[in-house]
C-alpha cells in the first residue's frame, strides 16, 4: 500500500505541474472550483464504500457467510437512491450556483458549464460501483488495490502527456479524460469482483428490514459525507465570489497536497476497518478500543510526519515542484496541513460508530457543524477579512468538531474519555507542541536551505523517538516490532 502511495505522490506531484502550466492559473483555478465535485467524492469513495463494508465485515464476524449476497444486493440498490437524490441535489443548486454567483470570465463559461457535468456524472458512476469496492476491501484484497490505484495514477499520468499535443479546448478536454480514466478504472474493478466474489454477482434477494436497516445507516453515512464534501466545495466557492479563480488556483495546489496525504491515512484507515469490525461484530470490544486507540496515534503520526517537511519548506518545495507559485498559495498550504493535523484523529472514532452502527446523531450533528465556519467565513471576508481567515476559521471549527465527537462516542459507543484524552490527545498534543517551537526556531535563525532540511531531520527523528517511547504503550510497541520483525 505504501509502495503504491509513493509512486502516486510522484505522479500526483509531476502531475500538478505540468497540468498548471498547460492550463495557465485561471483555467487551472476554474477547474478546481467547478470540478472539485468528483475530485472530493473521488477522495471519499472508501468512507462511502464503508457503509456496505461495514455490513459484509459484521456478518463475516458473527459467521454469516450466506449473508454476504443479501448485503451485496441490497447496497446496490441503495446507492441507485443515494445517486438519484445526488443528481437532484448537485444538478439544481450547483446549476444555479454556476449561473448566479461564480466569478468566472464571461468565455470561459461554457467551458466550465461542461466541466460541471462530467463531474457530476463521473461521482455518479463513482458512487454507483461502490459495493464492489467495499467487497474488494472486506476481504482485505489490497493487492489488487493498490495494482489498481497505481494503474489509474499511469492513466492520469498519460492524460497530462496527452493534453499538451491535443488541439482541442484544454479544460474541456482535460475533463473529459479525467472521466474515461473513472470510468476505465471501475470496469477493472467491477470485473474483477464478479470473477473473484460470488457475492458480488446480483441476485433477486429481498430482505425488506435489512434493507431498512442498510438504508438507514447508509444515508446517515451518505449525509455526513455529503456535508463534508459541500462544506469544503462550498469554501472554494466563498474564495471564489470574493477572490476569483487565482484564490481558487492557490486553493486548488493547498488542496492538491492535502489529498495525497488523505492518500496516506486512507492506507491506515483501509486496513483497520475490516478488521475492528469483525472483532466488535465477534463481542471483543476491549480489543476493539484498543485498535481504534492506537490507530487515533499512527494517524496523527504519520500526518504530522508528512507535515513537517511541507509546513517548513513550503516556499522551497513549491518553487521546485511547480516553478511558478500562485498568490496565497504559501499560507493557505500551511493552514490546510494543520487542518489535515487535527481531522486525523477522526478517522478512528468514525470507525467506533460504525462498527457499533449507531452514526445517526453523530452524522447529523457533524452535518450540521459543517456548514457553522462556512457561514463564518462569508461574514468574515464579507467584512473585509484576508483569505487565509477561512482556513483559520476551518481549524477552530474542526477542533469543536473533534470535542463534541468525542463526547458523542462516549454516550453512544462507550469510549472512556479518561483514557482516551490521557492515551491519545495528550501525547498528540505534546508533538504537535515540539513542532510549533521547532518550526519557531527554524523560522527564526537560518536562511539556508541545506540547514533547514538538516534541522528538519533531526525533529522528526526527536518526534519518531518520543512517539515510540511515550506516546505509545508497552503492547502497542510489541505490535509494531513484531510487525517489522515479519517484514
Amino acid at each position: 500500500m505504501y509502495i503504491r502511495m509513493g509512486l502516486l505522490m510522484l505522479i500526483s506531484l509531476y502531475t500538478s505541474r505540468v497540468v498548471l502550466r498547460e492550463l495557465g492559473v485561471d483555467d487551472y483555478g476554474t477547474y478546481n472550483l467547478v470540478g472539485s465535485v468528483v475530485a472530493m467524492f473521488t477522495s471519499l469513495k472508501i468512507l462511502f464504500s464503508s457503509s456496505t463494508q461495514r455490513f459484509l465485515n459484521y456478518e463475516m464476524g458473527q459467521n454469516h457467510n450466506d449473508q454476504l449476497q443479501l448485503v451485496f444486493n441490497i447496497s446496490l440498490i441503495v446507492h441507485i437512491v443515494i445517486c438519484v437524490f445526488f443528481v437532484i441535489l448537485v444538478e439544481s443548486v450547483g446549476l444555479w450556483f454556476l449561473g448566479a454567483k461564480i466569478n468566472v470570465a464571461p468565455e470561459r463559461l461554457l467551458a466550465a458549464n461542461v466541466v460541471f457535468h462530467l463531474s457530476v456524472l463521473t461521482a455518479v458512476v463513482s458512487v454507483m460501483t461502490v459495493p464492489y469496492d467495499a467487497v474488494v476491501i472486506a476481504h482485505e484484497k489490497m493487492d489488487f488495490y493498490a495494482y489498481v490505484s497505481i494503474f489509474e495514477g499511469i492513466m492520469r499520468l498519460a492524460i497530462v502527456f496527452l493534453l499538451t499535443y491535443l488541439p482541442f479546448d484544454k479544460l474541456i478536454t482535460y475533463g473529459v479524460l479525467q472521466m474515461l480514466v473513472t470510468i476505465l478504472v471501475i470496469v477493472i474493478n467491477v470485473e474483477f469482483c464478479k470473477k473473484n466474489f460470488k457475492e458480488s454477482h446480483a441476485k433477486r434477494l429481498w430482505d425488506k428490514a435489512y434493507f431498512k436497516k442498510m438504508m438507514s445507516f447508509a444515508s446517515w453515512n451518505f449525509l455526513g459525507i455529503t456535508a463534508f464534501t459541500l462544506f469544503h466545495n462550498g469554501l472554494n466557492m466563498i474564495l471564489n465570489v470574493f477572490g476569483g479563480t487565482i484564490v481558487n488556483a492557490a486553493r486548488g495546489i493547498a488542496y492538491q497536497i492535502n489529498n495525497v496525504l488523505l492518500q496516506f491515512l486512507n492506507n491506515v484507515t483501509v486496513v483497520v476497518n475490516p478488521y475492528c469490525v469483525k472483532i466488535w461484530a465477534a463481542g471483543e470490544r476491549d480489543k476493539a478500543f484498543m485498535m481504534i486507540f492506537f490507530s487515533s496515534k499512527i494517524l496523527f503520526f504519520i500526518q504530522l510526519c508528512l507535515l513537517i517537511p511541507i509546513f517548513y519548506l513550503t516556499p522551497e518545495i513549491l518553487q521546485i515542484w511547480l516553478g511558478q507559485i500562485p498568490e496565497y498559495t504559501v499560507v493557505f498550504i500551511r493552514l490546510i496541513l494543520v487542518y489535515s493535523l487535527v481531522r486525523s484523529l477522526h478517522p478512528s472514532l468514525d470507525l467506533l460508530f460504525k462498527s457499533c452502527g449507531n452514526i445517526k446523531t453523530y452524522q447529523i450533528t457533524e452535518g450540521l457543524l459543517q456548514f457553522l465556519p462556512l457561514i463564518i467565513s462569508y461574514i468574515v471576508l464579507k467584512m473585509g477579512g484576508g483569505y487565509h481567515w477561512a482556513f483559520l476559521i476551518i481549524i477552530l471549527s474542526e477542533t469543536l468538531n473533534m470535542t463534541v465527537v468525542m463526547v458523542l462516542a462516549h454516550r453512544i459507543a462507550g469510549l472512556n474519555l479518561l483514557q482516551y484524552t490521557g492515551k491519545v490527545i495528550a501525547p498528540c498534543l505534546l508533538l504537535f507542541v515540539i513542532s510549533v517551537l521547532a518550526f519557531y526556531f527554524i523560522s527564526e535563525s537560518c536562511d539556508v536551505l541545506f540547514i533547514k532540511v538538516l534541522v528538519v531531520c533531526i525533529v522528526l527523528l526527536f518526534e519518531l523517538g518520543i512517539w515510540l517511547f511515550v506516546a505509545i504503550g508497552k503492547w502497542e510497541r510489541s505490535q509494531l516490532v513484531s510487525i517489522i520483525k515479519r517484514k
